[in-house]
């Protein structure tokens, strides 16, 4: 505890230097308004054209990805959305009397601008002189599997009948060639038809009927959302069994949509599974608009998972038969200067199955730009895990978001079987230096103090306990001080091919350990002090000749819990995350579809701070294959 508060002191007098120094190098050099203050940041900058290549003006461009922003192009048709967070983004625009552009996906680098060029497609007949889009009525559609013509407007009245007697608006062409059923009533289908005139006229069943027409016809491509669909198929597959038979998939249907609102951008998320743990988990967030000094998201999370099985063991302390979890997090950044930035906010999770249900983990960060592309950070947290909280909270790792899988349980008997939350206090001090956009150097020197250090098992025979390798065990290893370096080697995000590699070299030394841990898995229980070496790499890029896209990820540590649990001690392993993502050669009513193949063995999220020791004590993880379509809007 007294090296986190010398940290922390540390981490005091760091800020208000780094604060000094960018206070003067303002003094002497003029940094535009719209340089980002953030890590990571970059910029989509480009334009919108019609399908003859002229500029338009007004437009409006939506960007959702790693977060949610818009923007309005100008008189020259060109368009910027600055300071977003470096990842992939779905790109589209929007235009009264135009049909919406097609969805592009691009890149953002930190640093980096990405110039895409949208274009709109002019919808034909007259627009409306209230500015309203083309009526429904005169645009071709697909209806009962026939292709609607376009209809000739004349100076006859809306609705009125031609020579021959009929109505030849849109409501009449279509209900006039729907598919006949001996269900169907035509006499009534016919009155519709003589009746359509009224009801275009006043009818309110009638302007409703043309609404929801309306409606349905422009979703994909009128509306600024976007969003994902998958339909999913995943299975845990227990360490040496891949050819064992012993596969179980189960289904998995995931949703992801959002879009950009005057204020803001939200998002919303939900998954369910169905098995013997039935599961769901909806999830929904805003970002407001970065006015250049100001910007706050937040938003909530909501999961439950329940066991149909018969081992009552997997849900102790649990009376109903389920499990459920909420969170809600706020964060607040102020740029106190265009090179000055200060973040703080926190999570408060609230776990029904913990005797103390309510967690609360709060962070505070300072980042300064001393130099033109020369960033330098301090966080100071408090981060609060809960025994299986991973399988209900959001995470920020690639690919779907899977809702709940797995039942877990304390280790030991049910009489004395509890829950205890692991709480790691951390100070981060980093400082990071891009070169000639093409590689970006860090170093990180980090500081942390552990209580309840949470240990994983898999594949633990407890009588009476869970066997299957979708199921595990949660205890204790201990308390732990430990602090390190780290180095980062990456190249800008926005390149076609990006990877990195990180090293980092920890040395630790456990105050007190979890000694009831060593007929389980002995080597969980760590030596007093412990030298520990990481290497984690990653490789991402897409291939537009073949529309794919790969991920890959691998983590080699000299610390791992083997999974030969008759070692004593740790020892070299390794964790592993790779997906596939290829595009399908079709696209439907606006829609991109793509084959998704995932397989990872990884269990907790890199990207989530916490203790080092979190992925180390994971014993014997199986391996998760994931699989299925994935649909984007």
């Amino acid at each position: 505890m007294r090296r986190v508060d010398r940290a922390l002191t540390a981490a005091a007098i760091v800020g208000i230097c780094a604060a000094t120094l960018a206070t003067s190098v303002l003094a002497q050099t003029r940094v535009p308004e719209t340089q980002s203050v953030r890590l990571m940041r970059g910029a989509i900058t480009g334009s919108v054209s019609d399908d003859r290549g002229g500029a338009l003006a007004g437009a409006t461009i939506s960007a959702l990805g790693a977060t949610w922003a818009t923007a309005v192009s100008d008189v020259r048709g060109q368009f910027s959305i600055d300071s977003l967070p470096a990842g992939e983004y779905v790109l589209q625009a929007h235009l009264t009397g135009f049909s919406g552009s097609r969805r592009e996906t691009v890149y953002v680098g930190p640093g980096g601008t990405t110039q895409p060029r949208l274009t709109l497609r002019r919808l034909e007949g007259p627009v409306a002189t209230t500015g309203t889009a083309q009526p429904v009525y005169a645009r071709p559609i697909l209806a009962a599997g026939v292709q609607l013509p376009t209809v000739t407007l004349s100076d006859k009245p809306e609705g009125a009948s031609s020579e021959d007697g009929h109505s030849h608006t849109e409501t009449a062409w279509r209900l006039r060639h729907i598919k006949r059923s001996i269900l169907k009533d035509t006499s009534a289908i016919t009155a519709m038809v003589e009746r359509d005139e009224d009801i275009r006229t006043g009818s309110m069943f009638g302007r409703a009927v043309d609404s929801a027409a309306n409606i349905a016809a422009t979703f994909f491509t009128e509306l600024p959302f976007s969003g994902e669909v998958n339909v999913l198929t995943t299975s845990a597959i227990a360490p040496g069994t891949l050819f064992s038979g012993e596969l179980l998939p189960r289904g998995v249907a995931y949703l992801a949509i959002g879009a950009p609102t005057p204020a803001g951008n939200w998002s919303f998320r939900a998954a369910m599974s169905e098995g013997d743990l039935s599961s769901w988990v909806v999830s929904g967030a805003f970002a407001s608009k970065n006015d250049g000094s100001h910007q706050y998201d937040f938003g909530y999370t909501y999961a439950t998972q329940e066991y149909l099985g018969g081992n009552i063991a997997t849900l102790a302390r649990v009376k109903d038969g389920s499990r459920n979890v909420g969170e809600m997090f706020a964060y607040d950044r102020w740029s106190l200067s265009p090179r000055v930035a200060v973040e703080y906010g926190g999570r408060y999770a609230r776990h029904d199955y913990l005797p103390d249900r309510g967690l609360f983990s709060p962070t505070l960060g300072l980042m300064v730009e001393p130099l033109e592309h020369t960033r330098v950070s301090a966080t100071v947290a408090q981060r609060m895990v809960a025994p299986g909280a991973e399988e209900f909270l959001a995470t920020d790792m690639p690919g779907p978001w899977l809702p709940p899988e797995r039942t877990f349980a304390p280790l030991g008997g049910l009489e004395d079987a509890a829950f205890r939350v692991e709480r790691a206090r951390y100070v981060d001090l980093s400082i990071e230096r891009e070169f000639n956009d093409a590689y970006v150097l860090g170093v990180r020197r980090f500081f942390q103090d552990v209580e309840d250090q949470m240990v994983t098992l898999f594949g633990v025979n407890v009588p009476n306990g869970p066997q299957s390798v979708g199921h595990y065990y949660v205890a204790s290893a201990g308390a732990v001080d430990a602090d390190g370096w780290a180095f980062r080697l990456a190249t800008p995000p926005n390149k076609r091919i990006r990877g990195s590699i990180d090293y980092s070299i920890t040395r630790a030394r456990w105050l007190s350990r979890g000694d009831d841990l060593l007929p389980w898995a002995p080597a969980a229980v760590r030596p007093a002090h412990e030298d520990i070496h990481d290497v984690t790499t990653s490789f991402e890029t897409e291939i537009p000749e073949t529309a794919t896209r790969v991920f890959i990820l691998y983590k080699i540590n000299s610390a791992f819990t083997r999974s030969n649990t008759d070692l004593t001690r740790p020892g070299l392993d390794g964790r592993f995350d790779v997906q596939v993502n290829q595009a399908l050669p079709f696209e439907l009513g606006g829609t991109r579809w793509e084959v998704l193949v995932g397989v990872r063995n990884l269990f907790r999220d890199p990207n989530q701070p916490g203790s080092v020791y979190d992925e180390l004590l994971v014993v014997k993880p199986p391996k998760r294959v994931v699989g299925g379509f994935l649909v984007r809007f």
